[in-house]
C-alpha cells in the first residue's frame, strides 16, 4: 500500500512502505563506470571470443579488433585502460601498433601475446613500452592475474613488471 507524502518542496509524492533506496555505493551502474575497458587485438577469431568471454567473466568491459590498424582506431575513438596485443597479425602487426601508441603519446598498458617465443623480440617489446608477454596458449589464471595487476586502476602494476622483465 502507497501513502501519499506532502512537502512544502513536493506536492504528489508517493512513499512505498518498507522500500528502501538503494545505496549509490553499490549501484551497478557506479561499479560498471570503475571497471576498466580492455582492447583485445586479435586475428584469430576463436581466440579473440575467447578472451573476450573470459575477460567479461571478470568484469571487463571488452573490445575487440582483428589487426593493429583496427585497434588504433577503438583506441583513438573509445576510453582504453589496457590491451591484449597479439604480435602476429595481417594489415599491422602487434609490434607495429604499439610503435603507433608510443608515437602518439598513448601511455596505455599493454600485454603482448605470441604463440611464437623469440627471446630478443620479447625483449624489444618490453624496452618499447609493453607491460608483459604471454605465449598462446596461456594459462588463464595467470592471465587473469596479469590483467588485475596490469590494468585494474587500484592495482601497483610496479612489483608486476618486475616480474615480467626478461634476464
Amino acid at each position: 500500500m502507497m501513502h501519499r507524502h506532502s512537502s512544502p518542496h513536493w506536492t504528489d509524492v508517493w512513499e512505498i512502505p518498507d522500500l528502501k533506496t538503494p545505496d549509490p555505493t553499490h549501484c551497478t551502474s557506479n561499479i560498471a563506470k570503475n571497471q576498466p575497458y580492455i582492447l583485445v587485438v586479435e586475428d584469430d577469431p576463436s581466440v579473440a571470443g575467447l578472451l573476450k568471454t573470459v575477460l567479461k567473466d571478470w568484469g571487463y568491459h571488452v573490445y575487440v579488433a582483428g589487426n593493429g590498424r583496427e585497434g588504433l582506431d577503438v583506441v583513438m575513438n573509445h576510453r582504453i585502460d589496457g590491451i591484449l596485443l597479439d604480435m602476429h597479425m595481417p594489415v599491422m602487426k602487434g609490434r607495429t601498433m604499439l610503435d603507433e601508441l608510443r608515437w602518439l603519446e598513448y601511455q596505455i598498458p599493454v600485454l603482448a601475446m605470441s604463440d611464437a617465443l623469440d627471446l630478443p623480440a620479447l625483449r624489444q617489446l618490453l624496452s618499447e613500452g609493453a607491460q608483459g608477454f604471454f605465449l598462446k596458449p596461456c594459462n588463464l589464471q595467470s592471465l587473469k592475474q596479469s590483467c588485475q595487476q596490469v590494468f585494474d586502476k587500484e592495482a601497483s602494476s610496479s612489483s608486476f613488471l618486475n616480474l615480467l622483465r626478461l634476464t
